[in-house]
């Protein structure tokens, strides 16, 4: 599934009246929030038709400063989540909802690490040859 997808997925998960911050998002889908906010910010015109992305305020409860800020202040007032004059989530901690209450697609797999570096050496040094001057 597209990194696209299963955000798309986990945000329409977000219960009306209710917000999610990026920072959990981002650790449901294993993202930087930085990175889901960017994704956020690219959506198209029809995507935020039937994406709550709205729903998303930063860790703070701030809704930001972009564009469309006007819009998400609107949204979430009718959805009757209280937002200060100054942009910012007021009563957090009743709106907010964790990542792991909501659907979505679940965490993304992730490639395997590789294997641990062997204890007392690191990466990229080579071992000395015997018997020389240390």
């Amino acid at each position: 599934m597209s990194l696209k997808r299963a955000m798309l997925e986990l945000v329409q998960s977000i219960p009306h009246g209710r917000v999610a911050t990026l920072d959990d998002l981002a650790a449901h889908l294993k993202l930087a929030p930085a990175l889901l906010a960017t994704q956020l910010a690219r959506l198209t015109e029809d995507e935020r038709e039937i994406t709550p992305w709205h729903r998303v305020v930063a860790a703070g409860g701030a809704i930001g400063r972009g564009p469309h800020r006007d819009q998400k202040f609107g949204r979430l007032a009718r959805e009757g989540v209280l937002v200060s004059p100054a942009g910012v989530v007021q009563d957090l901690s009743r709106t907010r909802i964790a990542a792991a209450a909501l659907g979505g697609s679940g965490p993304r797999e992730t490639p395997e690490k590789p294997p641990p570096t062997p204890a007392g050496r690191s990466r990229g040094i080579r071992e000395r040859p015997s018997g020389g001057v240390k």
